[in-house]
């Protein structure tokens, strides 16, 4: 009776079928009937029974099997234990893809340089605002940086930036003229819609919605940087966050002066899970640091 024979008894009994757990096992089909009948030789009692094509437990086979299942938890239990525990404790961050990258940046940084965090990591994932709300719904992330707020999550939110959307056109376009216009202005000229499942589009609806009116629409686009260059090549004119990457584009881009193009990012995390001891010393940090916008 050997170790091999022991967890081919395991798996074929988990199956009860020779093709499947040989398959499973990497191992031809003649290999695993004789060690099977050899461990019914060593044990003196038959483990199965055939009935057609199948194999079932013989009674005895199925108490012999529950008692190796439990031997073999063990083993892994006691392997596991070995395993050299992992120092850091990680933060996860699910965060939008239009923030100003050098102002979370810094803070991210801030928090990692001091002494006392030495043992914390962060791994920061780029999603839309909605699609940051379902991975902090369903437990993917402790923390999220998102462009607005959820109507149907009790999420906390702490804002961490101030940002402004401007309207950008291409360089040859008649309102490229302007500095600074009023979104009204620009209402007869074809848009590209940012896509429903961005932060950018509660922006775009809200301020329209302002003005009681929606532009005639060129395409959708769901990334600022993809809308940019549909800008920069004519297909229509864009709202779009103040982001660094928009500069290497030929676009212009427009101050708007309605209330409405001021928005914030925020950090949040859902009220009725707790943060996990890394996740609250962060989301302190960043609330001392940026409580001037509170």
């Amino acid at each position: 009776m050997n170790y091999n024979s022991l967890y081919y008894f395991k798996i074929l009994g988990e199956t009860e079928h020779f093709g499947k757990a040989a398959q499973q096992l990497h191992i031809e089909q003649p290999s695993l009937s004789q060690s099977i009948k050899r461990l019914e030789k060593d044990l003196g009692i038959s483990l199965f029974e055939k009935r057609g094509r199948n194999v079932f437990l013989t009674q005895s086979g199925r108490a012999f099997h529950n008692k190796i299942q439990q031997a073999f938890e063990l083993i892994d239990a006691a392997a596991i234990e070995l395993q050299p525990k992992d120092p850091l404790e990680t933060i996860v961050i699910s965060s939008v893809h239009s923030h100003p990258r050098s102002e979370f940046s810094k803070y991210v940084t801030g928090f990692l340089n001091q002494p006392s965090h030495q043992n914390i990591r962060i791994s920061i994932y780029e999603r839309h605002t909605p699609e940051s709300f379902e991975a902090l719904r369903n437990n993917l992330c402790h923390l999220i940086v998102c462009s607005s707020k959820s109507k149907q999550d009790d999420f906390e939110y702490v804002p961490i930036f101030k940002q402004k959307v401007s309207l950008i056109v291409p360089e040859s376009h008649p309102l490229a003229a302007y500095d600074q216009i009023d979104i009204a202005e620009a209402l007869s000229y074809k848009f590209i819609y940012p896509a429903q499942i961005t932060g950018m589009w509660t922006i775009f609806e809200k301020m329209f919605a302002e003005i009681g009116a929606l532009p005639p629409v060129a395409l959708e686009a769901e990334s600022v940087t993809f809308t940019a260059s549909l800008v920069a090549n004519n297909f229509g004119i864009a709202l779009s966050p103040e982001a660094e990457h928009i500069n290497q584009y030929n676009v212009k881009k427009i101050r708007l002066t309605n209330e409405s193009s001021n928005f914030y990012h925020y950090l949040a995390h859902s009220k009725s899970r707790p943060l996990s001891p890394a996740a609250e010393q962060f989301k302190t940090f960043i609330t001392k640091e940026t409580a001037l916008l509170a």
